[in-house]
């Protein structure tokens, strides 16, 4: 019995975290992270998230983490296949040619606690310590954005290419933007998507989406091609 306390323990906490949605963006903290919170062994953690993900509470890749939202609906497969011919200009452009459809809905559909959670996001993505932390928490903003569209189709076209991203030769990348300053910029341009939806104005919710991605593009073209 006196193994089980913990257990349980372990169980009730992640209930109540997930209850509380103190994961606002669909992503639970690493097992890590957990075990040290709740003073318990990695393996406790992990037992735990395999018992919720057995009750459909949660799901988890290897290398991406443990999330509350349903599972995207993208073969894994194909993916890493595709991530060998495409380059990270390739998806910009792929999402420049989805991810304005979704802001518009967006603002359109978006509750007050939708926004808030962005909001709580995008606050995160601008103090990241790091160019992978800036690159979870923007990936999070623009996936709330997409899961709030309310469309299944376009949710997992969206997916999808956010996988291929994760996927392609993509670490220069996202250091040379970390490094110019990249944070600040998004914010700011992240805050005008905010102000658009809120004011449920979906042409302008669109427009500061599309102006947010050429604004990233533009920097990738001009990141000098010598960079290590």
């Amino acid at each position: 019995m006196a193994q089980e306390a913990p257990k349980k323990r372990v169980l009730n906490e992640l209930r109540k975290r997930l209850r509380e949605n103190q994961s606002e963006d669909g992503q639970l903290p690493p097992e890590r992270e957990l075990a040290s919170v709740l003073s318990v062994s990695r393996r406790a953690v992990r037992e735990a998230l395999a018992k919720l993900e057995g009750e459909g509470v949660v799901w988890r890749r290897q290398g991406r983490g443990t999330f509350t939202e349903a599972p995207p609906t993208v073969n894994y497969g194909e993916i890493a296949k595709l991530a060998n011919r495409v380059n990270p200009l390739e998806v910009v452009d792929t999402r420049l040619a989805i991810e304005p459809m979704l802001a518009h809905r967006s603002a359109l559909r978006a509750s007050l606690a939708d926004l808030d959670a962005m909001k709580r996001i995008a606050e995160r993505a601008l103090k990241a310590k790091s160019p992978g932390e800036y690159t979870r928490a923007d990936a999070a903003f623009h996936r709330k954005i997409a899961e709030t569209a309310g469309n299944a189709l376009l949710l997992a076209m969206f997916e999808m290419v956010l996988q291929v991203r994760e996927k392609v030769d993509w670490e220069r990348v996202r250091r040379y933007y970390f490094q110019h300053d990249g944070a600040r910029r998004s914010y700011d341009e992240h805050s005008l998507i905010l102000r658009a939806i809120a004011a449920r104005d979906p042409a302008a919710t669109e427009a500061a989406m599309r102006n947010h991605l050429e604004s990233v593009s533009a920097v990738f073209l001009e990141m000098p091609a010598s960079l290590p």
